[in-house]
């Protein structure tokens, strides 16, 4: 058998038998399949923090080219500006990204301890009071604190033709009502000398007592007539402005 008539059956043979796609040249990984790889292989919290740090460290990589850019364009007005590397540029980026860090950590600090009954006495020491009471159940306890020096007030009053104590006789009254909740031993600010006014219009009801600074712009306030509300600072202050001569 000639060459020519052996190689047409063994074509036909390849053309029957032959799969019905076939991939050419070496193997490819595309972004895709390693993406897909990775999600398959990594745990979901793993993968969550992965990607978390990969976007900070993109955006490190960002700030540290700007800040690069903005420094080297000031050389063209300041010559005896020092040119800066990528390398030095991203040294000042995290520099700077720790202080600031150190700042907020200062702030949030200051903020903790500056909450009233966020601290109590252990011997010559403070240490965190139980944070386990609720904001609700905070502010019912200043509510019931605050009821309770209204209460004491009104009953002084009745018995002293209507007129509250003032600012030498309120120490008559239980000292352990002056005092705010928790443990910052504050005393409430008292304004003495004034009397019962419930028999008159509730709009013309002076402040006689509020909490200090230290819970806030909103406070709670015990008024002449004996009620109690929620007034913004802001307001308090324009209240007794109001009521000097």
């Amino acid at each position: 058998m000639t060459r020519r008539n052996w190689m047409g059956p063994f074509v036909a043979f390849l053309a029957l038998n032959a799969p019905n796609s076939v991939s050419a040249g070496m193997p490819w990984y595309t972004a895709a399949d390693l993406t897909r790889s990775i999600t398959q292989t990594v745990a979901e919290p793993t993968r969550l923090r992965l990607e978390a740090i990969s976007f900070f460290l993109l955006a490190l990589a960002l700030c540290t080219v700007v800040v690069r850019w903005l420094w080297n364009s000031l050389r063209r007005e300041f010559a005896w500006l020092p040119r800066l590397s990528y390398g030095k540029s991203l040294g000042v980026v995290v520099l700077w990204g720790l202080l600031f860090v150190i700042v907020l950590t200062m702030i949030s600090g200051a903020r903790e301890l500056m909450t009233p009954g966020a601290w109590e006495r252990a011997g010559s020491t403070y240490r965190l009071a139980d944070d386990s009471a609720t904001i609700e159940d905070q502010i019912t306890t200043r509510h019931e604190a605050i009821g309770r020096l209204a209460e004491e007030l009104i009953d002084h009053a009745r018995a002293n033709r209507k007129i509250f104590p003032t600012l030498e006789t309120v120490q008559e009254i239980d000292a352990s009502l002056l005092k705010v909740p928790g443990t910052s031993g504050e005393r409430y600010v008292y304004l003495g000398g004034r009397w019962i006014d419930w028999e008159e219009d509730q709009s013309e009801s002076r402040i006689l007592a509020y909490e200090p600074g230290a819970f806030g712009p909103e406070r709670l306030v015990v008024m002449t007539d004996g009620g109690i509300r929620w007034m913004p600072i802001g307001e308090i202050e324009r209240a007794l402005d109001q009521e000097k001569p």
